[in-house]
């Protein structure tokens, strides 16, 4: 997968955490939901970790799973090119 088609799986895992998130607001006792929830979630979290070894951090937090600090490198996530 390619830079720009990864961010943009990390795109649609976190949009659709936040959705069933919103849901499971008004709807907390949805043991099926809080499921699909937990698993995109996971998923989510499994995609971002795989961009930050591929390509470097999103966020400054990413920085954590490198072994230096390269948040200020340039150029930013948004900027890099779409293939490595």
């Amino acid at each position: 997968m390619n830079q720009n088609d990864l961010r943009l799986e990390i795109q649609r895992y976190c949009f659709a955490t936040h959705d069933m998130q919103l849901y499971l607001d008004t709807h907390p006792d949805d043991k099926k939901a809080f499921s699909l929830f937990k698993s995109l979630a996971q998923k989510a979290k499994e995609l971002k970790s795989q961009y930050v070894k591929e390509f470097g951090p999103l966020t400054p937090m990413d920085n954590s799973e490198l072994e230096t600090y390269m948040w200020l490198d340039s150029p930013w996530p948004w900027e890099k090119g779409g293939n490595k």
